[in-house]
Formats: C-alpha cells, structure tokens, sequence
C-alpha cells in the first residue's frame, strides 16, 4: 500500500487528488483500515467480514475519507480480506487493546499533522528528504487520552519520545500493505534499535548494453534476496528523475532519489571529487573519452567478452537512438563502478536499502503490516 504524506490535511487531499486514481484508491483503503480497527475495538472480537464495519461501529476512527466513500469506491474484495485480517492482527499485536476501547485510529487529521510538523522541525539536517522516510505510517493507533509533546531540541530526542510511546502503546504508526490471496499478515517493528542491513551479493546488468536503461544492485536482507534498481523514470533525459527503487519481498516499492543516492555515497567514504554526478552527465554531446570511460565501465561490470572498440560503437549508436536511455544508463554504469573500485558498494547497498525501508539512523519507529 502506497504512502502518502504532506505538509497539512489540504495538502495531503491535494497530493491525493493529484496523483490520480491509484493514489485515490489508497487513501480509500488506508481510511477503511483504520474504520476496520474502530470495528474491532468496538465489537471487542476479531472481525470475520468487511459489513460489520458500520456507521455505529467507526465512532473511534477519524479519516479524511467517509466510510461510505470507502464502501463505494473500493470494488476489488481483495483488499476487505486485507483489511479485515490486518485489522485483527493489530488487536492481537498490542499489548492491552484486546479489551476496552481506549484507542482512535487516524488516517490524516489534526493531531497527526502535529507529529510531522514536530519532526519537520529537524527535517534540514536530518539526511531525509521527505516524511515517509522519517515515518511511513499510513495510519495512526493513539490512545484517547494521548496529548502530544512537541519542541524537542533535537530529533535524536524526539525520536526517543515517539519509541517510548511507541513501547507504551500510547502512539502507534502503522505502515499498511495489502495481503495476496489467502495470506496472513505479519508484522515486522523497524527503527526499534536493531540496525536493517542488506548483504551485496552481485550487479546485475546483461551482456547487451541497450536491451534496458537500467542496473541493478542484488542483496540479501532476512535471508531474502532483492535487488536495487537505478534508472531514469522518465520518458525525457532530465537527470532530476533519476533515482533508485526496491525491488523484492525485503522492502519492496521503496523509493530513492538519485540525490540521496549520490550523498550516501559520500556519505560511506567515495569522495565527491570521484563522482560522476547525475548533473555533470554529458546528454547532448558525449566526448571520445565520456564513451571510452562509459564502455570501459560497462565492460568491466558486466563482464562481457566484447572489446571495449566495439563497446564504443553500441553507446555510441544508443546515444543517437535515444538520450534518455544515454543518461539514465551513464549515470548508474558510472556511480556503481566508481562505488565498486574504492570497495563501498556492500556499504551503499545498505544505504540505499535503509533508506528505502525507512530505516535510516534518524527514522522514527513504526510497524508494518504485509
């Protein structure tokens, strides 16, 4: 389930409009979810169907969604099933919520507003760029009599507030994904203390260097394999939507600017001064030496037997035949080998993989459910 973040309410709603019906679809379910959890905490039972939530059970749930826009705008009964077993798993989850009704479940609103806005404060100097990163809650589990703090002096601080009420059951951000057919929900707690580490295994590229305009970083993380793919998401060479994403069942459909990229390899010792960055890319006119170096690169990663003249002549005709994949390839050929020769590409795999997760040294602790 995709997350959605923004400055304010308006925002938000705005930002949901925007991003068109898939956005407007997750906003319908994430609403649901926590009209579900209202449900059961309601009813103190597990739910065994999406019609028990009614407008009589959801009095402890405050979305920007209306049940009846859920009911009526959710058509797939893949997601009821979703949402009906998540919900359940959440009252068996936290200590103390089987009984009584001592929570309000949250899908934007005032007060979750109030939780951004006070880590916004340290956003700056944080390494994050945006708010799933620090927290990727879709919902929010907060006990009634919850009032929230804010002016920490540093976010190392207000961090630790949000993971004492986190290990109170006081304030709980909830990341959602929605279940396959017949699966059972589980749930994963990040940002606890344990660090989220992703293992290098290998680069995955193929021999012909115009089949794609991507790379792939492959890792290992709970004994699951993935994979970091790098590429333009664009159909225009602007070196701007360059940027990474996730792929696998680790932390799948997590995103990362080419930015952030380019500052994490800086940040696990590649100096600036080594880096191709995305904006130093020659689009237009390549020299014979941007094709000699892009050619010895690709070579040397891919591991092809073809000689680094002919090599030349493929970028060559690539860059004629199209400037986006040019510079969605020259980009990545050109970090990951740099990366790989000064020996930190283990350390910028789990980078990119923190990152992603959004488990990086200053994200806050929330729960998934996938």
């Amino acid at each position: 389930m995709a997350n959605i973040k923004s400055d304010a309410s308006t925002n938000r709603n705005e930002q949901t409009q925007q991003s068109g019906a898939g956005a407007e679809l997750t906003a319908l379910a994430e609403s649901l979810q926590a009209y579900a959890c209202a449900t059961r905490q309601h009813l103190g039972k597990d739910l065994t169907d999406i019609s028990q939530v009614t407008a009589k059970t959801i009095i402890d749930a405050d979305c920007d969604r209306t049940l009846a826009q859920c009911m009526g705008g959710i058509k797939d009964e893949q997601w009821f099933y979703s949402i009906v077993k998540t919900a359940n798993k959440i009252f068996h989850d936290v200590p103390g919520a089987k009984s009584g009704k001592k929570y309000k479940f949250y899908r934007g609103g005032t007060l979750v507003d109030s939780i951004y806005d006070a880590w916004r404060v340290h956003k700056k100097s944080s390494g994050i760029t945006g708010d799933d990163k620090w927290n990727p809650a879709d919902i929010w589990m907060i006990k009634k009599n919850h009032t929230h703090k804010t002016n920490f002096p540093s976010l190392q601080e207000y961090n630790e507030y949000m993971h004492n009420l986190f290990a109170n059951a006081q304030c709980i951000g909830i990341s959602l994904k929605k279940l396959g057919k017949g699966d059972e929900p589980h749930s994963k707690i990040f940002n606890a203390g344990k660090v989220e580490t992703a293992d290098f295994t290998g680069i995955k590229l193929g021999e012909n260097m115009t089949d794609s305009k991507d790379i792939y970083i492959q890792y290992k993380s709970e004994n699951k394999a993935g994979e970091v793919q790098l590429r333009n998401f664009s159909s225009r060479p602007v070196t701007s939507s360059w940027q990474g994403e996730i792929k696998g069942k680790a932390a799948a459909g997590g995103k990362i600017g080419g930015g952030v990229i380019f500052e994490g390899a800086q940040s696990v010792g590649v100096q600036k001064v080594k880096l191709k960055l995305p904006q130093q890319t020659p689009i237009l006119n390549p020299s014979e030496k941007d094709f000699k170096e892009f050619a010895t690169a690709f070579k040397t990663l891919s591991g092809t037997r073809k000689a680094v003249g002919d090599l030349i002549i493929e970028a060559k005709a690539g860059h004629r035949k199209d400037k986006t994949w040019w510079m969605s390839k020259y980009i990545g050929i050109m970090l990951v080998n740099t990366v790989k020769n000064e020996g930190k590409l283990g350390d910028l795999c789990s980078y990119i993989y923190q990152y992603a997760s959004s488990a990086t040294k200053n994200s806050c602790i929330f729960i998934k459910y996938s």
